[in-house]
């Protein structure tokens, strides 16, 4: 269900990685920079978020968050997806700060920090087109005549966008309500159809499917020796739990829990695979007992994949 908002699948592969990482690779800082730009980037979600559920009109919506519209192999993930009972609102986040300028004819905006370099980016506004036309066929397919609107939002309080885009509009977080106003004023008139926005919701959701998880091979084939296995210890660094009865517990600060083995599993989904084996949870989480092994993944709610002689545990996004 993505009713909440979570972290994109780049986001949490560079969360694992930077905590499993030894601190004297050569790609720490690297990291820590990415890990630094996803985490804005959802901040920047998490503003708008904030900003729709305190507006006077969040009671009419339902909020879809990292849909995903598609097939596996043509698809688009939509930011921020607004299902109201006439009409239907894309929004595209960007958390850029800096001078924003758009050139519509190479389709391409550049930003400047601070009198530093000028970087290009990818157009927004292709994205959020792109988005609509998935978002156009599927309601055609489906015989639904609902309109759709696109809206780009920039959400870093010091983005500053010099002149507007060519086809979509955009506009700062700040003037995200008066913008949904002007939307809801538009469609006041009692002459346009209404939609049941649970059922559209729900249309939507069971045509959805789940992402493989993001794994750069450019990154992974030069830290594949570098990335720490084992289940961690939350509180020390780099510091290995042991399995003892039933519990897995910390040498250094005395740390027990029976359920630490589960951020471990979403780890190695992030960093090798979204299938382990009973043997390879063994090699990767240091459990030298085949049952024990066998009856943790039996107990940790995965998904059972193949028979029971070459059978592999699926490790879904929510575990």
């Amino acid at each position: 269900m993505n009713l909440i908002r979570r972290k994109s699948e780049k986001y949490l592969f560079y969360e694992a990685l930077e905590r499993r990482l030894v601190n004297t690779s050569t790609i720490k800082n690297t990291l820590q920079e990415a890990l630094r730009k996803e985490g804005g980037g959802y901040a920047g979600e998490l503003r708008v978020d904030r900003e729709i559920e305190e507006s006077d009109f969040f009671t009419s919506y339902i909020l879809m968050k990292g849909l995903i519209v598609g097939n596996s192999t043509s698809y688009a993930q939509i930011d921020t997806f607004i299902i109201h009972e006439k009409f239907l609102l894309i929004i595209e986040v960007k958390n850029l700060p800096g001078i924003i300028k758009m050139d519509n004819q190479l389709h391409q905006i550049t930003r400047q920090r601070d009198n530093g370099p000028v970087e290009g980016m990818r157009n927004p506004e292709d994205q959020l087109l792109r988005s609509e036309r998935f978002v156009r066929k599927f309601l055609s397919f489906h015989n639904i005549p609902m309109p759709v609107h696109g809206l780009i939002v920039f959400s870093n309080p010091s983005s500053v966008l010099e002149k507007p885009f060519s086809k979509k509009s955009a506009i700062h977080v700040s003037g995200l309500h008066q913008t949904l106003e002007s939307l809801h004023l538009m469609y006041a008139d009692h002459l346009y159809p209404k939609f049941e926005p649970r059922k559209i919701q729900l249309l939507f959701t069971q045509h959805e499917f789940e992402l493989n998880p993001y794994k750069p091979s450019h990154i992974l084939s030069k830290v594949n020796t570098e990335i720490l296995q084992g289940v961690l210890c939350p509180q020390c660094i780099n510091k290995l739990l042991i399995y003892r009865n039933k519990f897995w517990r910390c040498s250094q600060c005395n740390y027990k829990n029976a359920e630490e083995h589960r951020q471990a599993l979403k780890e190695y989904r992030s960093l090798l695979s979204h299938k382990v084996s009973t043997k390879e949870w063994m090699k990767f989480s240091g459990i030298r007992s085949v049952s024990t092994a066998s009856r943790m993944l039996q107990k940790s709610n995965l998904f059972i994949d193949g028979t029971f002689k070459n059978r592999t545990y699926v490790i879904p996004r929510d575990l």
